[in-house]
């Protein structure tokens, strides 16, 4: 063949060979891509890397090192940016942070989520912080008059992260053109100054912003300063489709600026309760009936965490029957409200899709459950009814109590097959009438008893399964186990 007609693929046009490599996986695009200068340049299109997942995790150099790599090239081209990060170490801080400080020179970017392994940024060796509760009224969350600062972080490395971290997100909220979603992980040193980002998403993106995570995890939720949110600063925003707020910040007058008739439809709200303020005058039915009416799609997730107080008031204020009730959890409040599980039933019957109630296996509320149903025969068990009555129930977790292995066939053979998941450690599950721990056997009669109704096999979690959280309230911090399950409320497709 001559010169002339020889085809030489690394002067195929660029246009011809981005729409090739569109149609391949990433995998075989890098391999395909390393022929060639002229092939690897193309790799680098902005089309290839609308989406980068950046991952700084101590336990992953590697991968950290990639991280860092990609951050460097794409994070000025990129739509959107999930920042995987572990906010307990000093090195992972700070590169999350020159990520951070690079996407704010990104106009384009669209979404960013922030997904950490802890709700602080206290680096190892270094003390926790001190957070106040803040209160114009005089009242025993104040311990006097004085004004205290939101955090008081200990550690030089954390205090940088922060303090930068804050700019950048500001920068990136001004910058932007078109921010769709803002998630900033339950990091309470974050969400501390939301109240700080709120005036600046209503200046900047009020027709945009679709997905707003502003909800916290707290560390002490006993003890947290109260910023300055108001239903006010939601106003100008018109298209919100998913809110995760804390409760404190939720009122009549909040859900009534969300169901303004001209807002975009809701898909999702989520509410994360810890302490409740003496002064918080909650909400009402009407309020609730109201905003279901102009948001008839949209699904109510709450979140209880260390939450004393919201365990003892779900039955006095915190529920409503019209609530779009669709994922009740409970993490750690140590004790279990058997005639809230029975307003579940009875209120949300049609809506309630998810329930979570999680202690550690060591806590004092372990003969809750059967206590209750010995002291009245007559009346059935809460879970067993839950179970019959919502027909839309896929998930079940019960964790941290003593529950009879009848009942745990019970709820199998009335779910069936709808029951996606049922999860419960065998050192949960009790004999019959004794209450004593089920022995090996009768483990695993109930396991074969729980199969034939589930219509597939299941076992109960065994206590290596468990997060060590679970297994002793005092052996790791429990915002690690909560976290995945919360943040994946707001991270929605």
């Amino acid at each position: 063949m001559s010169t002339q007609t020889q085809w030489h693929w690394n002067l195929l046009p660029s246009v011809i060979l981005i729409e090739i490599l569109s149609y391949l996986p990433l995998s075989d695009r890098i391999n395909a891509c390393s022929t060639c200068k002229a092939w690897r340049s193309a790799l680098f299109h902005p089309s290839f890397w609308r989406k980068i997942e950046l991952v700084f995790k101590s336990c992953d150099w590697s991968g950290l090192e990639r991280s860092r790599f990609v951050a460097s090239w794409g994070a000025r081209k990129l739509r959107t940016c999930v920042l995987h990060l572990e906010t307990v170490n000093a090195n992972c801080l700070v590169e999350a942070d020159h990520a951070l400080l690079k996407l704010t020179r990104n106009p384009q970017i669209e979404e960013l989520i922030l997904l950490p392994s802890h709700c602080h940024t206290f680096t190892k060796g270094h003390d926790r912080p001190y957070y106040f509760r803040h209160n114009n009224n005089n009242n025993n969350n104040n311990k006097n008059n004085a004004t205290h600062h939101r955090c008081l972080p200990c550690s030089r490395s954390s205090y940088q992260f922060i303090e930068s971290a804050q700019e950048s997100l500001q920068s990136i909220i001004t910058n932007s053109r078109n921010l769709r979603t803002l998630v900033l992980g339950c990091i309470q040193d974050l969400t501390d100054h939301a109240d700080i980002f709120l005036p600046l998403l209503a200046h900047h993106q009020p027709h945009s912003v679709a997905n707003l995570g502003l909800a916290s995890v707290k560390y002490d939720p006993n003890s947290y300063a109260l910023l300055d949110i108001t239903p006010d600063n939601f106003t100008a925003f018109t298209n919100i489709q998913v809110l995760t707020l804390d409760y404190d910040y939720v009122s009549d007058r909040l859900l009534s600026v969300l169901s303004t008739p001209y807002n975009a439809p809701m898909r999702r709200l989520i509410l994360h309760v810890h302490g409740i303020d003496q002064t918080h005058r909650g909400t009402t039915e009407y309020m609730w009936y109201r905003f279901k009416q102009q948001h008839p799609q949209c699904g109510l997730v709450m979140n209880l965490m260390h939450s004393y107080d919201g365990v003892e008031q779900l039955g006095s204020g915190l529920l409503h029957p019209s609530m779009p009730l669709t994922h009740f959890r409970a993490f750690f409040c140590e004790w279990i409200n058997i005639a809230a599980l029975r307003l579940l039933s009875t209120w949300y019957s049609e809506s309630l899709r998810h329930l979570m109630w999680v202690d550690s296996l060591d806590h004092g509320g372990w003969g809750t459950l059967t206590q209750t149903r010995d002291g009245d025969q007559d009346s059935p068990d809460p879970l067993v009814m839950l179970a019959w009555k919502c027909k839309n129930l896929e998930y079940l977790a019960l964790m941290g109590y003593g529950y009879s292995g009848s009942d745990v066939v019970a709820i199998a053979r009335l779910r069936g097959s709808g029951l996606k998941e049922l999860l419960i450690p065998e050192d949960c599950l009790e004999a019959d009438e004794s209450h004593e721990p089920a022995n090996e056997e009768d483990v695993d009669n109930i396991a074969e008893d729980v199969s034939a109704g589930l219509g597939r096999t299941w076992r109960p979690l065994t206590i290596s399964e468990l997060h060590p959280c679970v297994r002793t309230a005092s052996s790791a911090d429990t915002d690690h186990y909560i976290l995945p399950t919360v943040l994946s409320d707001a991270v929605i497709s």
